[in-house]
């Protein structure tokens, strides 16, 4: 028990370590995009004023895509569980989000985005194990939660398919202990990866991504194996910018 105190605490440590860089970067990205905060109030000026650069729905010909709001939902599934963070191996997650993300900073090059997200659900099948550590079936529990701190970069604007890069962090909350015996209900998440977005007409988009999440209770409980989960979904995504449609 005390090795896995131990192993758990290195495992919190690290889990603490990445949300406090998560939280640099949403303090740098805040920073950064102050003067994009001013983008939905100068919408007129930004995406709506139609001028020599703009086209005929008036968006700036480097942003004929997309829009200032985004709502989008998008469902994953990870059966492999990854090496970098957490131990416990042979977990399967599925989750389901509800993403809304705002642009606080737009370039010819690349835009960024302030992308918070809800999870309305996460599947989680475990192993469960005897006291000689051999598996003797597996569990499943269901489980919601959010996440408040949540970034991605568009890259490629003007392009119907634009790749991205999104990281975001926040918790869950699960139905009962997961992970361990002597676990939580209570996970907190952090995440990284990529995909595309591929837009479509009418100011929609298909996404096709990929997530590597660790889930980790942080040392809040007994035992803190934490897990690491290889997300691959697929979602969809609707646009909107004032005065334009």
């Amino acid at each position: 028990m005390r090795g896995l105190r131990r192993r758990g605490g290195r495992c919190g440590a690290r889990v603490g370590w990445v949300l406090g860089v998560a939280g640099c970067v949403a303090g740098a990205f805040c920073c950064a995009g102050s003067a994009g905060a001013q983008v939905e109030r100068d919408a007129v000026g930004v995406f709506s004023t139609k001028t020599a650069a703009s086209d005929s729905q008036g968006m700036p010909r480097w942003m004929p895509y997309g829009g200032v709001h985004e709502v989008g939902v998008w469902g994953g599934v990870s059966w492999v569980s990854g090496p970098i963070w957490g131990y416990r191996t042979q977990v399967h997650y599925a989750p389901v989000d509800v993403r809304y993300s705002y642009v606080m900073t737009a370039h010819e090059r690349f835009t960024a985005r302030y992308s918070p997200e809800v999870t309305a659900l996460a599947w989680l099948d475990e192993p469960v194990v005897d006291g000689n550590n051999n598996v003797i079936g597996r569990k499943h529990t269901f489980g919601s939660g959010v996440s408040p701190v949540g970034f991605q970069v568009d890259f490629r604007p003007s392009r119907r398919v634009q790749p991205f890069w999104s990281n975001n962090a926040g918790m869950i909350y699960f139905a009962q202990r997961v992970l361990s015996p002597q676990g939580s209900q209570f996970m907190f998440t952090v995440d990284f990866g990529g995909g595309v977005n591929i837009h479509l007409a009418g100011h929609r988009a298909l996404t096709i991504g990929y997530r590597y999440e660790h889930l980790s209770n942080a040392n809040i409980s007994l035992h803190n194996p934490g897990t690491d989960a290889d997300t691959f979904y697929v979602g969809f995504s609707k646009f909107h910018t004032r005065g334009v449609r």
